[in-house]
């Protein structure tokens, strides 16, 4: 999901632009950037996300959920965008050792672990975690075994391995995060703006 942010709409600037394009611009540029970019805004939505979901800790860098596109003062939008891959289970896991039954993960932050009787953790090789990491809780498969996934399009370490995930960052931002936080982001981004217009305004 990529959370986009079209000043231009949100404020109504027609009067700033008509008084004072150059700087109105220049101002709303700076405000998107600084905010959106910054704690007041992806630092908000980071927070909300981790408040719902148990990532490990610094999970939500910016190679997995940051500025994707900065504003100009000819382009008054940014936005944000969070990695769509699945999240290994293995991210979440509470108790367990590599290669031994038995794996408890809790994948909500205030939520219960789970415990996988018969899965396990296991040392993957590059390439073979679609999140990046080295680490995977896998299952393997008896005969007539159900899961709520499609088999085949899970990731197969054997014939009957495979290995489980749980929500992308994408999916948690687009789980009510960017909806509820983004009213709080909007207004940090308007106050920052009137500041900075402020400050050009009075240095020209």
């Amino acid at each position: 999901m990529t959370v986009t942010t079209d000043l231009a709409q949100v404020l109504g600037l027609e009067d700033y632009l008509d008084a004072a394009p150059g700087n109105t611009r220049k101002a709303a540029a700076f405000a998107m950037n600084d905010i959106i970019g910054g704690p007041a805004g992806l630092g908000v939505y980071r927070k909300a996300i981790n408040a719902q979901v148990n990532f490990p800790r610094d999970y939500l860098d910016d190679k997995r959920f940051g500025m994707d596109q900065r504003a100009t003062p000819d382009n008054l939008v940014a936005s944000l965008v969070a990695r769509q891959r699945p999240t290994s289970l293995a991210r979440f896991a509470t108790t367990g050792a590599i290669g031994t039954k038995g794996v408890s993960v809790q994948v909500k932050r205030n939520g219960a672990p789970s415990r996988f009787r018969t899965g396990f953790l296991v040392r993957l090789r590059a390439g073979s975690s679609l999140d990046g990491g080295n680490v995977g809780l896998a299952v393997r498969l008896s005969p007539g075994t159900v899961l709520n996934k499609d088999v085949s399009k899970m990731v197969h370490l054997d014939a009957n391995v495979v290995l489980l995930y749980g929500p992308s960052v994408d999916q948690i931002l687009n789980n009510n995060v960017a909806e509820s936080e983004t009213p709080v982001v909007i207004d940090n981004v308007a106050t920052e703006f009137f500041r900075q217009f402020a400050r050009l305004q009075s240095d020209g």
